[in-house]
C-alpha cells in the first residue's frame, strides 16, 4: 500500500530484476515505496548496488519514469535517513520532477512534504486540457443590516434548483447569483494544488527563470510607443490643466513619493516589467520576428485584456485560459461559474469580456486614448520606459477628495500619468521604475501588516511553471515551449477562485 513519498497512490512500477523474488505480489509495487534495497536488508542478503542507467517507465505518466537510485532514495526519505524525498529521472525529456536536493538542510515539515510527494504528478489528465467544469452553485445574498438595500459579502447558503433555466431565472433577480462549484475530481485537484502551493511556499523550489538576472526587452523592438499623457488628455488645454491640477497637489504628490519611499524597502520591487528571459524563449522557439510579435500580442495585450482589478496570478491564468481558448478558436465563458479551475478572481468575467474583444478585434493592440492604461501596461512589459500606468493603487495617491473612492481609474488618465512622471523625475527615475516600486510601497501602506508581495512578474511565471510541472508531471521545459509560448497547454497556479472561496461572487465587473 502507498506510504510516504509516494508519486500516486493508483499507479505500479515493475519490480527491477535483482536476482531473487523480494516481494510476494506478482511482481508490482506502488510507485514510491522505494523499500527493494531495505527489503533485501532485511532478508539478511547484501543490498544490490544502484544502477543509475535503468530506467522503470511509469504507468501513471511518460514524464514520471524512475530509476533504481531513485527507489532506494525513496525509502531513505521514508526512513528518515537523508531527509530528502522522492526523486525522479525523465528519460526522454532531461528533467526532474522533484527540484528539491535530497541532501539539502532538513525539511521543515516532513509530514508536508510527505503529502506534497504523495499528490506531485499524479494529474497528467490536467496537462493538456482545463479541468472540468459542472454545474454552478445558486446562492443566496444577504441583506446588509447596517445598509439597507445592500448585502453583505458573505453569502447565504446554497439553494437547491431543479433545473438551469429555474437557476437562471433566479440569477436574475438581485439577491440571488450562480457561483462556480467545482466537481469532486476537481475539488481533489484543487487540494492537491493546495498541498503543493504549501510546500513550495516553505521548502522553496528552483526557479526556471532565475529573478536575480531578469532583464528588460529593447523597446526599439517594439516601438516608438505612444504618449498617453497626451493621447488620454481633455480635449482642451482648461479642462487639461484643471485636472492636472487636481491630481498634481501637494498632498497627492507627496502621497506618490511616500509610496515611492516605501517601496524600496520592499524586496524587489523594482524592475518589475523585466521580461526579456521569456521574449527569449519566444524568439527561440519562433524566431525574432514572429517571437516578438507572439509575446507583444499574447503576452503583454492579453495581460493588459484581462488586468482589471486582478492581482498579478489571476491576471495570468486569465491570460493563459484566453490565449489557449483563442488559439483553438474557442469563444471564452464571461460568467464565472462557466470558467474552469483554477480561472476567476475578482472582476474575472468582466476581464474576460475584454479578452474576447481584443480576440475579435484581431489582437491588435489597444488604444492609447480609448484604452490608455492598457496600452501602457502592455508597452511596459515591451520596454518603454516612459508607461506610468495608473491602475488602482497609483491612483489611489492622485485621487480627488471628491472622487469615490471605489472609483478605480482617474476620470482623465492623461493629466494623471503626468503627474506620475512629474514625480518620477524628482526621484531621479523613469516613469516606468517609479511606478513599479511606488506602486509596490501603496501597496504595503494599504494592506499593512498583511502584505504579501510576490516580487517581479517573472516570479508568477516561475511559480506557475513550477506548480504546473509538480501537478501533471510535465517537464518544465515542455511548459514553457508549450504553455508560456505557444500557448497550447493550460498552466496553474496560485489564485483564481480559491483565493477567494469558491462560492464567491466573480460576476461583478468594474473598470480597473
Amino acid at each position: 500500500m502507498p506510504r510516504m513519498g509516494d508519486l500516486a497512490a493508483d499507479g505500479t512500477y515493475e519490480l527491477p530484476d535483482v536476482g531473487q523474488p523480494l516481494i510476494p505480489s506478482g511482481g508490482q509495487f506502488s510507485p514510491g515505496l522505494g523499500f527493494v534495497n531495505r527489503a533485501v536488508e532485511a532478508w539478511g542478503a547484501p543490498a544490490p548496488p544502484r544502477d543509475e542507467t535503468v530506467v522503470y517507465p511509469s504507468r501513471i505518466s511518460p514524464y514520471l519514469n524512475i530509476t533504481e537510485g531513485d527507489l532506494g532514495r525513496g525509502m531513505d526519505a521514508a526512513m528518515g535517513v537523508s531527509g530528502g524525498g522522492l526523486h525522479t529521472k525523465i528519460s526522454k525529456m532531461g528533467d526532474v520532477l522533484n527540484a528539491l536536493p535530497a541532501a539539502e538542510a532538513p525539511l521543515l515539515n516532513p509530514k508536508l512534504r510527505a503529502q506534497a510527494d504523495a499528490v506531485r504528478g499524479t494529474y497528467p489528465q490536467y496537462a493538456e486540457v482545463y479541468p472540468e467544469v459542472g454545474p454552478p452553485a445558486l446562492m443566496q445574498e444577504l441583506p446588509d443590516p447596517k445598509a439597507p438595500g445592500k448585502y453583505l459579502m458573505k453569502p447565504g447558503p446554497e439553494v437547491p434548483y431543479s433545473s438551469m433555466e429555474e437557476a437562471l431565472a433566479m440569477d436574475a433577480r438581485p439577491d440571488h447569483f450562480l457561483s462556480k462549484k467545482k466537481l469532486p475530481q476537481v475539488e481533489e485537484f484543487a487540494d492537491a494544488r493546495a498541498l503543493i502551493q504549501k510546500d513550495l511556499d516553505l521548502h522553496g523550489y528552483k526557479p526556471y527563470f532565475d529573478p536575480a538576472k531578469r532583464f528588460d526587452v529593447k523597446g526599439e523592438h517594439y516601438g516608438p510607443f505612444a504618449d498617453t499623457g497626451t493621447a488620454a488628455a481633455p480635449a482642451t488645454a482648461k479642462t487639461d490643466a484643471e485636472w492636472f491640477a487636481r491630481y498634481g497637489t501637494a498632498e497627492n504628490r507627496a502621497k506618490l513619493q511616500a509610496g515611492f519611499a516605501e517601496g524600496k524597502n520592499v524586496p524587489e520591487s523594482a524592475n518589475w516589467y523585466y521580461m526579456g528571459q521569456l521574449e527569449k524563449e519566444y524568439i527561440k522557439e519562433l524566431g525574432p520576428k514572429a517571437g516578438r510579435d507572439a509575446f507583444k500580442r499574447e503576452f503583454g495585450d492579453m495581460m493588459a485584456a484581462t488586468t482589471g482589478g486582478a492581482d498579478p496570478y489571476n491576471n495570468f491564468l486569465m491570460a493563459q485560459y484566453a490565449n489557449v481558448a483563442a488559439k483553438k478558436g474557442e469563444r471564452l465563458a464571461t460568467r464565472a461559474y462557466e470558467l474552469p479551475f483554477p480561472i476567476g478572481g475578482r472582476y474575472a468575467s468582466g476581464n474576460l469580456e475584454q479578452a474576447q474583444k481584443y480576440i475579435d478585434a484581431g489582437m491588435k493592440g489597444f488604444d492609447p486614448a480609448q484604452n490608455p492604461k492598457r496600452y501602457d501596461f502592455s508597452s511596459a512589459f515591451a520596454g518603454n520606459k516612459n508607461a506610468s500606468t495608473i491602475d488602482e493603487q497609483m491612483y489611489g495617491a492622485l485621487r480627488p477628495p471628491t472622487t469615490k473612492p471605489s472609483v478605480g481609474l482617474p476620470e482623465w488618465y492623461g493629466p494623471a500619468t503626468r503627474v506620475a512622471r512629474e514625480e518620477a523625475a524628482k526621484a531621479g527615475i523613469d516613469a516606468r521604475g517609479f511606478q513599479d516600486v511606488a506602486w509596490a510601497g501603496l501597496k504595503k501602506g494599504k494592506t499593512g501588516e498583511g502584505f504579501d508581495y510576490a516580487g517581479p512578474m517573472i516570479n508568477t511565471l516561475n511559480r506557475s511553471i513550477e506548480t504546473t510541472h509538480q501537478l501533471t508531471g510535465m517537464p518544465r521545459a515542455e511548459i514553457v515551449r508549450r504553455g508560456l509560448v505557444r500557448k497550447e497547454i493550460p498552466m496553474y497556479g496560485i489564485g483564481g477562485a480559491a483565493a477567494m472561496g469558491a462560492l464567491a461572487r466573480q460576476d461583478k465587473y468594474e473598470e480597473q
